[in-house]
C-alpha cells in the first residue's frame, strides 16, 4: 500500500498534486484508493469543491471530510488550514459507507454497521467519523460492539479548533453535514492494522460519585451540583473561561475497569457540566492531570509495538485536549511516528476505539489514537527503533515535570489514606450494625429493619416474622466448652443465612444468647411456615462441630398492616414459647 499527504495551498497548486497522486495511482495496480480530507477551516464551498475534484479526477465517492481541530501531516501539527491523506491499497478492499440522519436512530445505525461488518469476508477494522458528540453514541456503539470481536474499531469526532467553536462537521461532495456518519470498512486477508491509544494523565485526590447524569451531562456528584469540582477544588470559575481553564483538569470515569477521560466543553446555570463524551449515574469519577512524563511514557510504549508492527502507514487521531495541553511542544509525541511510516491524521473532539478485552466500542477524549495498517507480511519490512525525544522539556516544562511528580506523590499517599479511612469506616459500621460473634445483624439494627418492614407493609404486602431458638443450648456449653458453643452460633447464623439469602430483603439478626430473628418481607404465613420448616429440618439434621445433633424451636407471625409493632414481638415470642412447651424441636405460628 501507498500512504501520501498533501496540503491544499491554491487551486494551481492542488491540481498539480492531484497529477502526482494520479501518477503513483497509475504506476501500480491499486485495487482501492481513500481520500480522508482533514479541515481547519469552515468553508463548504472549498471544501465540497476540493472534494468533487477529487471524486471527479479519480472516478470514485472514497471521499470523507472531517472539520478538524489540527491537522496533522508527517508526524507535525501543520498551520491551519486543509490536509489531504491518500492511502492506495493493492489488495485490501476499502469501502467508504454513508449513513444519514443518524440523530434519534443511533441503535438502528449501530445495528446495520455491525450486521454490515459480519457480512464482509476478511473484516479487519472499522472506522467511523461523526459529527461532533451531539449524537447518542452509547446507543450506536453497544450495538456495533456487538460485530465479530476480532474487528478492530477506531475514529473520530468532527469539531474546530476553538472551544466555543459549532463547528462540528464532516463532509463530503454533498456538503457538510452535522447528523451524518462516515463509515470505512478494511477487508482483506492480507491486510493488517493495529489500533491502540496512549493516555498519561493521572487522577487527582479521592472518587466522588455520579448521582445524577444524562448521557454526555453530568449534573450532580456526591448530591451536589457536578461544577463544585472545579469551584470548589481548583477554584475555577463558572464563566466564559470555563471550558478553556478546565481543559487541563480533566474528569476520568471508571466504566468496568476501563478508564474514561472526559472534558468539560460548557456549564450550565444549574451547574450541570456539559462533557465531551457520556457518563452514568453509580460511575466513581476524579479529577486528573498530564503529567508529561507518563504521557511519553505510554506513547513510548505504542511506539514499541508499532516499530514491531512495520506499518506502510499511520493514521493518528489525537483529542484537542492533547494539544491544549503540550501547546509549543505538541509535536514531540506525533514525530516519531512519522520516522515509521507516512504519517497523517488530525486533532479530534473525542476518539472512538474498540477495548481489546471485552469488545466493547467506547467513546474516549485526551487520547492519542494510532492506527497502523499494512498489506503483506510484516518480514517485507524493514524494522525501525524510534522513541519521544522529551530532551526539549527544559526550563519552565522541567518544572512542570517535577511539581508532578510532586502532585503524584501526594495524590497516592492520599489515595492511601482515603483506601485506609474508608475501610475504618466500614469497619466501624459493621461493629455498630453487626454481632461481633455471629456477624448477623445486632438486636438494635434487626430491630430497625423490622420496624422499616411494619411501616412499608401496605405497599409490598403481607409479611412475616420467626423467632429462632436453639433447644438446651446451655447443655452445649457446659458439656463441650463455650468454644465449641460459639462455633455452634456462628454455624446456626450460616444456616439461617443461606436459607433466606434468596428471598429479596431478608435478614436475619441475633436477638440475645441462643435467640435469632428472622425477617422476610413480602413472605406470606404459608410460604414462611414452609420456610420455617425447612430450616428446622436442615439444623435437625445437620452434625455440628463438637456437639453433634441439636434441635431448634421457632415460632411465626405473620402481619398485613403495621399495627403495634410491640404486639407482633409479644406474639412471635409467645409462639416460640408454645413451641418449647410441646416439647421443642417443632414451630408455632401465632394468630394475628
Amino acid at each position: 500500500m501507498k500512504h501520501l499527504s498533501v496540503r491544499y495551498v491554491s487551486e494551481l497548486d492542488f491540481r498539480e498534486k492531484l497529477g502526482a497522486i494520479m501518477n503513483e495511482y497509475r504506476s501500480r495496480s491499486y485495487k482501492s484508493i481513500l481520500f480522508h480530507i482533514y479541515s481547519g477551516v469552515l468553508d463548504e464551498e472549498l471544501l465540497v469543491n476540493i472534494s468533487r475534484r477529487i471524486s471527479e479526477h479519480f472516478g470514485t465517492d472514497q471521499v470523507i471530510g472531517s472539520i478538524s481541530a489540527g491537522e496533522i501531516k508527517n508526524g507535525r501539527l501543520m498551520d491551519r488550514g486543509v490536509l489531504i491523506s491518500v492511502m492506495m491499497f493493492e489488495k485490501a478492499d476499502v469501502r467508504v459507507h454513508r449513513f444519514t440522519h443518524v440523530g434519534g436512530k443511533e441503535e438502528e445505525v449501530g445495528r446495520e454497521v455491525a450486521r454490515l461488518a459480519d457480512s464482509l469476508p476478511h473484516c479487519k477494522a472499522l472506522e467511523l467519523m461523526l459529527p461532533g458528540t451531539n449524537l447518542h453514541t452509547r446507543q450506536l456503539f453497544e450495538e456495533i460492539s456487538k460485530c465479530r470481536q476480532d474487528i478492530q474499531v477506531f475514529g473520530g469526532y468532527a469539531g474546530g479548533h476553538s472551544m466555543e467553536s459549532s463547528e462540528h462537521f464532516v463532509f463530503d461532495m454533498g456538503g457538510l453535514y452535522d447528523d451524518m456518519m462516515f463509515l470505512v470498512t478494511y477487508a482483506g486477508e492480507d491486510f493488517h492494522i493495529s489500533v491502540d491509544k496512549s493516555v498519561g494523565w493521572q487522577t487527582l485526590g479521592v472518587p466522588f460519585k455520579v448521582t445524577k447524569a444524562d448521557e454526555n451531562r453530568l449534573i450532580t456528584v456526591d448530591g451536589r451540583p457536578a461544577v463544585e469540582l472545579y469551584e470548589k477544588y481548583m477554584q475555577i470559575e463558572a464563566d466564559e473561561h470555563f471550558a478553556e481553564e478546565t481543559f487541563e483538569f480533566p474528569l476520568m470515569a471508571e466504566l468496568e475497569g476501563e478508564e474514561l477521560l472526559r472534558h468539560t466543553i460548557s456549564v450550565d446555570e444549574d451547574g450541570t457540566l456539559v462533557l465531551a463524551g457520556y457518563v452514568t449515574e453509580g460511575m466513581n469519577i476524579y479529577l486528573c492531570y498530564g503529567a508529561p512524563a507518563d504521557i511519553v511514557k505510554k506513547v513510548d510504549a505504542r511506539l514499541l509495538d508499532v516499530c514491531d508492527f512495520r506499518p506502510e502507514a499511520i493514521l493518528l487521531y489525537s483529542c484537542s485536549v492533547r494539544k491544549s495541553f503540550w501547546e509549543d511542544f505538541v509535536n514531540i509525541e506525533m514525530m516519531p511516528f512519522q520516522q515509521i511510516a507516512e504519517t497523517a491524521g488530525f486533532h479530534t473532539w473525542g476518539e472512538v476505539n474498540r477495548d481489546k478485552n471485552n469488545g466493547n466500542v467506547l467513546e474516549y477524549n485526551i487520547t492519542l489514537m494510532s492506527i497502523a495498517m499494512r498489506e503483506g507480511p510484516a518480514e517485507n519490512r524493514k524494522k525501525v527503533h524510534v522513541h519521544v525525544d522529551d530532551s526539549v522539556l527544559k526550563g519552565q516544562a522541567s518544572l512542570i515535570k517535577r511539581l508532578t511528580k510532586l502532585v503524584y506523590a501526594t495524590t497516592t499517599e492520599l489515595h492511601k489514606a482515603y483506601n485506609d479511612l474508608s475501610k475504618m469506616n466500614n469497619k466501624l459500621k459493621e461493629m455498630a450494625e453487626r454481632d461481633g460473634l455471629t456477624k448477623l445483624y445486632n438486636r438494635r439494627t434487626i430491630e430497625q429493619k423490622i420496624t422499616e418492614c411494619f411501616e412499608s407493609v401496605g405497599s409490598i404486602g403481607t409479611s412475616s416474622l420467626m423467632m429462632l431458638d436453639i433447644d438446651y443450648f446451655k447443655k452445649v456449653n457446659d458439656t463441650y466448652g463455650h468454644d465449641i458453643g460459639d462455633k455452634t452460633l456462628r454455624a446456626i447464623a450460616d444456616l439461617m443465612n443461606e436459607e433466606v439469602g434468596g428471598i429479596e430483603g431478608a435478614c436475619v439478626g441475633r436477638w440475645g444468647g441462643e435467640e435469632f430473628m428472622l425477617l422476610l418481607p413480602a413472605v406470606d404465613g404459608e410460604q414462611a411456615l414452609k420456610i420455617a420448616e425447612k430450616l428446622r429440618r436442615r439444623i435437625e439434621e445437620h452434625s455440628f462441630e463438637g456437639a453433634g445433633r441439636i434441635t431448634a424451636s421457632l415460632g411465626v407471625v405473620s402481619f398485613d398492616s403495621a399495627g403495634d409493632g410491640k404486639d407482633i414481638y409479644v406474639k412471635v415470642d409467645d409462639a416460640l414459647y408454645e413451641a418449647k412447651r410441646k416439647g421443642r424441636n417443632r414451630i408455632v405460628k401465632a394468630e394475628c
